[in-house]
């Protein structure tokens, strides 16, 4: 006996295009159709503007709220407050889909005044350029204003030094009376190691310096922060504590890790302050690599859990020499500690096999304990008498003497750590099928995938917009490392990680081409990423056509 459909209140009309959901019967293989004139949204659609929706939204990549926040940094000239604010400016803008934009004050005083090699233009006595400064910190605050004001939710980063407890005051002030939110970061740093590197780089990178020989211009450099020194007022001391001990902030100074999280309240708040304190303000490379190619790669096939081709295990060889000369040795040739990530597929680990795992020691003053990045460490507190470890281990110790002995910890280099967040982007029935085969049986989803690339989920599979869901925690393990850090993974992975650190949009992040054979080479600074690709292997004959390569002449894909 089939059960009689469900009959519609006299009130709910049947609507053009509503859903119509099976409903089974107590007969076997059997449905009754139902309609549902007020089917749900797929979750997160309200926020999915532009996007297809045949296939359900995950409500996690899309903003959780309707806030509006101004991040408002503070700190002296050369403490990392550019570099900072870039990269968490980056993060919550990528990972989070928030409406993003950034202000540097400098850039405001730059386009309006020219590039300043002077630093008694930061004079506190300098009242000409004391209000001429004030003036490009008003505009920026205007433009923050009419930004967020022009989205449901947003964020806007002032990226200055903001000196005094009364030009903070103001901006507090001012967004209040906008009903946005405000933040503040204090950076600092008093590393003289760590300054000279920032004012070195500032001399030879700042477009205030451009055609000045770096030394004289890292003189003026330095005597602009001592300009600011004069004034500079820390947040929540000396008389201004009793106000600003009322605000929401957090003070950071990375090389010492020591931040002081005060009265942050709220999800998007909470995110920023996860996302500093694993942050590192050092620049170092990451290299990006597919796995060799896998015996799926030479049948066109996309997906599966297959090994690699005998050139897929050329490259492997090809790519262990590279690690050796170019990953676990800085530009002298001496060895630094270097880490070595896989998925837990077995094209990757296979593409690995022929890394060196050899044994260094590491300065324990050098190695952070607390961040629990233990994964290379075999052995601690290694005597001062190394005498029992192999001749051929390597040391890295820059600051032992015999007065100050120095503890060292046993190192092993490129131990394989594998990660499930690593894995391909799953394409559920359609795994270990070609793109032919794809077309062929399923069109219609076929049709859906062409139209909407990142949010298309494949049948009982993922979608781009999954894989940067399931990717953010990889971006913060990246961040809080400071070892050279090679990734061998799959081409949709590592057009994400590509498309994060090299500025592209998620949008763009499908069309990226992350060839077979090759090591991308990234190194994040303050302004922006440098890209080196490194071939490794060329074949006598060109390999059979990649199961990343679509038809119709659509970009190598997953």
């Amino acid at each position: 006996m089939s059960v009689p459909p469900i009959a519609p209140s006299a009130n709910l009309k049947a609507e053009e295009g509503s859903h119509v959901a099976p409903t089974p019967s107590n007969k076997r293989g059997s449905c009754t159709i139902i309609e549902n004139p007020l089917p749900q949204n797929a979750p997160g659609a309200s926020a999915a503007v532009g996007h297809h929706l045949e296939n359900s939204i995950p409500l996690s990549i899309f903003p959780i709220a309707a806030d509006k926040l101004c991040i408002c940094f503070c700190g002296l000239p050369g403490r990392g407050k550019t570099h900072i604010s870039r990269r968490l400016g980056r993060y919550l803008s990528f990972f989070h889909a928030i409406p993003l934009q950034i202000y540097n004050v400098s850039e405001y005083r730059r386009r309006k005044y020219g590039a300043l090699k002077d630093a008694e233009w930061f004079d506190s006595n300098n009242v000409e350029a004391r209000k001429a400064r004030e003036e490009c910190n008003q505009t920026a605050i205007k433009d923050m204003i009419t930004f967020l004001a022009g989205q449901p939710n947003g964020i806007a980063i002032l990226d200055s030094t903001n000196p005094t407890h009364e030009r903070r005051t103001n901006l507090l002030r001012v967004m209040n009376a906008a009903r946005v939110k405000v933040m503040f970061i204090e950076v600092s740093n008093d590393n003289e190691e760590f300054l000279q590197d920032q004012y070195r780089t500032a001399a030879s990178t700042s477009p205030d310096y451009e055609g000045i020989n770096n030394t004289d211009a890292e003189l003026d450099y330095r005597r602009k922060v001592d300009k600011f020194k004069t004034y500079f007022e820390p947040l929540d001391s000396g008389a201004n504590s009793a106000v600003e001990s009322k605000w929401s902030y957090i003070k950071c100074d990375h090389f010492i890790q020591h931040f002081v999280v005060h009265n942050i309240k709220g999800y998007l708040q909470q995110k920023v302050v996860h996302f500093i304190m694993n942050l590192r303000t050092t620049c170092h490379a990451f290299y990006l690599s597919r796995h060799g190619q896998s015996e799926y790669n030479d049948l066109g096939r996309i997906g599966g859990d297959s090994g690699l081709t005998q050139h897929g295990i050329n490259y492997a060889k090809k790519l262990a020499e590279f690690v050796e000369t170019n990953v676990v040795r800085d530009s002298n040739g001496n060895q630094v500690p270097a880490r070595l990530w896989t998925s837990t597929m077995r094209r990757t680990k296979e593409t690995a096999q022929f890394i060196q795992q050899n044994k260094i020691l590491i300065n324990g003053d050098e190695f952070d304990m607390g961040s629990g990045s233990h994964d290379n460490l075999d052995h601690k507190n290694i005597p001062s008498d190394t005498s029992s470890i192999n001749k051929s281990t390597d040391s890295f110790d820059s600051k032992a003497s015999e007065s100050q002995p120095v503890i060292k910890f046993e190192w092993t280099q490129m131990r394989p750590r594998a990660w499930h967040h690593l894995d391909e982007l799953f394409a559920g029935q359609c795994d270990g099928m070609t793109y032919e085969e794809i077309e062929e049986r399923f069109p219609d989803e076929w049709v859906r995938r062409s139209v909407d690339k990142l949010a298309y989920r494949y049948p009982r599979g993922e979608s781009y917009l999954d894989v940067i869901a399931r990717l953010e925690p990889m971006i913060i393990e990246m961040e809080r490392h400071h070892e050279p850090l090679l990734i061998i993974a799959h081409q949709g992975i590592l057009r994400i990680i590509y498309a994060f650190y090299m500025g592209k949009s998620r949008a763009e992040a499908p069309y990226l081409s992350i060839p077979l054979n090759c090591v991308v080479e990234l190194v994040p600074g303050p302004f922006d990423c440098k890209e080196t690709r490194h071939v490794l292997y060329k074949p006598a004959k060109e390999l059979a056509i990649d199961g990343q390569d679509e038809p119709k002449n659509d970009p190598p894909s997953h």
